[in-house]
């Protein structure tokens, strides 16, 4: 029954504005889920940089030519200068608690949500004839509804973890915020595992070099299509939103930097390898202001990974300056207390970027006893190499200069 002397009593009020509410996923408490949740994380990174090669010793962790953004490359220049040729901004969002961050981009005229990932380069979403539960659960993507589609047909395939997916190539027309990329080579899964059913992201979209490229023989990524055909300037950068801070809104600029994102100036490091990881020098971690180590690690800048993942020797040197700090041996992971007041902090380019208490904190897994963000593992055997994900990155603006290759930070804001 409506009640429509209520109605009637207000002929000429305006229509208030709406508001889409989103009910978040619930974060278990459940000891084993925890534990099967940092697990998964860390065979996704462990797969991920399996096929890592370091043939020719091509590290350079000695480069001290730090730059901030007022000298760096040209296109930073004209780009802070207000010169606002080819770039866009697109709002991201995060799954679960900052789990991961993700985006729109749209194929042949039908819409997707990828997983921004600088830590490979292959895109890719569900085909129209994928039956996998991933895909069963997510926008597929269905050929007959596009014009400029192409069907390539090349087999590819890529290992996540416990997890995979594979299929066949296409090419079509793929926009992402306002840019195009004309012809763009993406893959189309005909079978995936059930790693990520539950998140929101249909697929992964890599923003890492083209040679990590598992397509066509490393097929040029979006982003090096967009530059090549001179959409954008050779540069993208991020400000990750907090899940606790309502307000917070992430975003992901194609061609340029949002100086109001950021806390000071942008300081660049520049890459350290030739890998196609975004692999740059860090100069040391500090436990509540303390340097740890006595000499610089390899970072590899991840934006597709949950937490912070560093060789066994490094995390046991910092959990041991973390009062409460305990070493699980069964699961090799640490947990410390969830009411810690531990301030860690990463050094780049002469810069300290601390990371709050909060952050530092990743899963509870009992009333008082938490998982670490930091966790251990041998990425690459016999190579003091870090992975450095979104435990660090959403505490920062980060920067990716395709052109001078260069990764930049500043605090966030």
């Amino acid at each position: 029954i409506v009640n429509t002397g209520i109605i009637n009593a207000y002929p000429n009020h305006k229509q208030l504005p709406t508001i889409d509410l989103v009910k978040r996923k619930v974060i278990t408490t459940n000891n084993e889920d925890s534990i099967d949740i940092a697990k998964n994380i860390r065979d996704v990174a462990e797969h991920k940089y399996s096929n890592y090669k370091n043939p020719n010793n091509d590290f350079n962790v000695t480069t001290s030519n730090h730059g901030t953004s007022s000298d760096v490359a040209t296109t930073s220049n004209e780009i802070n200068s207000g010169k606002k040729k080819g770039q866009c901004t697109l709002f991201i969002k995060d799954v679960l608690l900052d789990f991961a961050y993700y985006g729109a981009i749209t194929i042949g005229k039908q819409e997707f949500n990828v997983h921004l990932d600088t830590g490979s380069s292959n895109l890719w979403i569900p085909n129209k004839n994928c039956s996998a539960v991933f895909c069963q659960n997510h926008n597929r993507f269905d050929s007959s509804k596009s014009q400029t589609f192409t069907p390539e047909g090349n087999p590819w395939s890529i290992q996540y973890g416990t997890g995979f997916a594979s299929g066949i190539t296409g090419i079509d027309n793929i926009k992402i915020g306002c840019f195009t990329a004309d012809k763009q080579i993406f893959g189309l899964v005909t079978n995936v595992s059930d790693f990520d059913a539950a998140f929101e992201y249909d697929g992964i979209l890599g923003l890492g070099f083209d040679n990590l490229n598992t397509m066509d023989n490393a097929a040029p990524t979006l982003i090096s299509t967009l530059i090549k055909q001179n959409k954008m300037e050779p540069i993208f950068s991020f400000h990750f939103s907090h899940a606790s801070d309502f307000d917070d809104k992430g975003i992901f600029i194609l061609g340029g930097i949002d100086k109001s994102k950021c806390n000071g100036e942008i300081t660049f490091n520049p890459l350290i390898s030739t890998n196609g990881f975004w692999t740059i020098k860090q100069d040391n971690t500090l436990v509540n202001g303390n340097p740890v180590f006595s000499s610089p690690n390899i970072a590899i800048i991840d934006t597709g990974t949950t937490i912070i993942i560093a060789p066994p020797n490094d995390t046991a040197a910092i959990h041991k300056q973390i009062p409460g700090a305990v070493f699980d041996s069964q699961n090799n992971m640490y947990t410390i207390p969830c009411n810690t007041t531990t301030i860690l902090s990463l050094r780049f380019g002469g810069v300290d970027y601390p990371i709050p208490s909060r952050d530092l904190i990743f899963l509870p897994v009992t009333g008082t006893d938490c998982l670490s963000a930091i966790m251990p593992l041998d990425v690459v055997p016999n190579v003091d190499v870090w992975v450095v994900g979104d435990t660090f990155l959403k505490n920062v603006y980060s920067v990716f200069d395709v052109k001078t290759k260069q990764v930049g930070f500043a605090r966030s804001k």
